[in-house]
C-alpha cells in the first residue's frame, strides 16, 4: 500500500514538472464576506504565495486574519464584536482558460486549513481555538496586464466548532470574493 501511495505521489509530481510550460512564482489576495446568512458572520483577508506551475495550476500556503461576530452570553441575539483569527491554510487552484481569451479563465479551488482565535471561538457553541476549516473556491480570474489579474468568484466554507473533530459539527456558508493575482 506504501507502494501504491509512493507511485501515485511521485506520477502526480512528474505531471506538474512535465507540464511546466510557464511555471513562476505567484501570489493570491483576497478578501471575503460572509454576513450571516447560513453562518455567523464572518470576514476575511488572506495572502497565499506559492508556485504557478503552469498556465492551469497553481498551489500556495497562506495567512491571513479573519474576523468572527462574538455573541453576548446573557442575549444570544446580541453581538459584542468581532474576535480576529489567524488562519494557515494550503491552497490549491485550477484555471480553465477560456480558447479565445488565454488570459482570462474560470476557476475552481480548495483551501485546507485552520485558524487560530485569540481567545475562545465566540459561535453560539461550546467552541475550540483551533477552528479547522474547508473553503471551496469558484469564479471568474481575468487578466489585466502580464501575471496581475482580478478575481471575482464565490467560497464555499465548511468549519468544525469542535476543535479538531469532524463529526462534531460545523458551520458553512457561502461567501463573496474579490481579489488579486500576482
Amino acid at each position: 500500500m506504501k507502494k501504491v501511495f509512493l507511485l501515485a505521489i511521485i506520477l502526480i509530481a512528474t505531471s506538474f514538472y512535465c507540464s511546466a510550460q510557464e511555471s513562476r512564482f505567484q501570489g493570491n489576495l483576497k478578501g471575503s464576506a460572509l454576513p450571516g446568512i447560513y453562518w455567523d458572520p464572518h470576514y476575511t483577508a488572506d495572502l497565499s504565495l506559492g508556485w504557478r506551475f503552469n498556465a492551469k495550476r497553481y498551489l500556495g500556503l497562506g495567512t491571513g486574519c479573519h474576523w468572527i461576530k462574538e455573541w453576548d452570553d446573557s442575549d444570544p441575539n446580541r453581538s459584542n464584536g468581532f474576535v480576529p483569527a489567524i488562519p494557515l491554510f494550503a491552497d490549491y487552484v485550477r484555471y480553465f482558460p477560456f480558447s479565445k481569451h488565454p488570459r482570462h479563465s474560470f476557476f475552481l479551488g480548495m483551501e485546507a486549513g485552520g485558524a487560530y482565535y485569540v481567545k475562545d471561538l465566540p459561535l453560539k457553541y461550546e467552541t475550540k481555538r483551533l477552528f479547522p476549516y474547508l473553503n471551496g473556491k469558484i469564479g471568474f480570474d481575468f487578466g489585466i496586464y502580464k501575471n496581475f489579474g482580478l478575481n471575482v468568484g464565490f467560497n464555499l466554507i465548511w468549519g468544525c466548532y469542535q476543535g479538531m473533530s469532524m463529526t462534531g459539527g460545523g458551520g458553512h456558508g457561502v461567501a463573496m470574493t474579490f481579489g488579486f493575482r500576482f
